[in-house]
C-alpha cells in the first residue's frame, strides 16, 4: 500500500512539473529590436579588402583579408579580422552591442598593432542602413596627442557592407584614413 501511494505521489508531482514546464513554453521569446536585428546581419564569413589612407596626396596602401563574427547572445556581435599591412600580420577583435535603456550601440576594438583599447557609441542612421560611431583615441599626429574619429559601418545588401574610418583634423575637416569592403563568403 505504501509502495502504491509513492507512486501515485511521484505521478502527480511529475504532472504538475510537466504542466508547468509546458506553460512556459508557450510564451513567445521577445521579439528582437529593430537594432538588434541590424546586427545580426553582419554575423557570418567576410572576405575584406582594406585601402589605408596614410596622407591625402599619396595612393591607399591595399590589403585583402578576412572577418569572422559571431553573435553573443542577441545584444552583441563579435567579430575577429585578419589582414596583412605592410607585410606584417595584423588581426583585430570588434564588439558591438545594443544598450536598449541608453538607446545607443557600444563598441570596442582592439589588435595587434598597439595596446590602446578603442571604445565607442553611436548610433543607426535616418535610413537604418548605417551604423555611425564615434570615438576619441591617439592622434596620428604624435602619441601624446588625441583626436576625434568617427566610423560608419553601411549594409549595401545581405553579401555586401563596407567601413570606413575618418579623422578630424585641427580645422574641423574630417579626412578618411581606412575604407574596407566586405564580401560574404559562398
Amino acid at each position: 500500500m505504501k509502495s502504491t501511494a509513492v507512486v501515485v505521489l511521484f505521478i502527480a508531482l511529475f504532472a504538475a512539473v510537466a504542466t508547468a514546464v509546458s506553460k512556459q513554453d508557450t510564451h513567445a521569446a521577445p521579439e528582437l529590436s529593430p537594432q538588434q536585428k541590424w546586427l545580426k546581419q553582419l554575423v557570418g564569413e567576410w572576405d575584406t579588402q582594406y585601402k589605408m589612407y596614410m596622407q591625402q596626396d599619396q595612393p591607399p596602401m591595399e590589403s585583402d583579408g578576412s572577418d569572422s563574427v559571431r553573435a553573443l547572445g542577441d545584444h552583441w556581435i563579435l567579430a575577429e579580422m585578419e589582414s596583412t599591412f605592410m607585410d606584417a600580420p595584423i588581426g583585430g577583435m570588434l564588439s558591438i552591442g545594443y544598450n536598449g535603456q541608453k538607446e545607443h550601440f557600444n563598441a570596442t576594438w582592439m589588435d595587434t598593432m598597439s595596446g590602446h583599447l578603442w571604445v565607442y557609441e553611436g548610433a543607426l542612421n535616418d535610413a537604418g542602413d548605417a551604423l555611425m560611431l564615434r570615438t576619441e583615441g591617439p592622434s596620428m599626429e604624435g602619441p601624446d596627442k588625441t583626436a576625434r574619429y568617427r566610423e560608419v559601418i553601411t549594409i549595401k545588401d545581405k553579401n555586401h557592407r563596407t567601413f570606413t574610418s575618418h579623422i578630424e583634423q585641427e580645422d574641423g575637416t574630417w579626412m578618411k584614413i581606412l575604407e574596407a569592403e566586405y564580401t560574404r563568403k559562398k
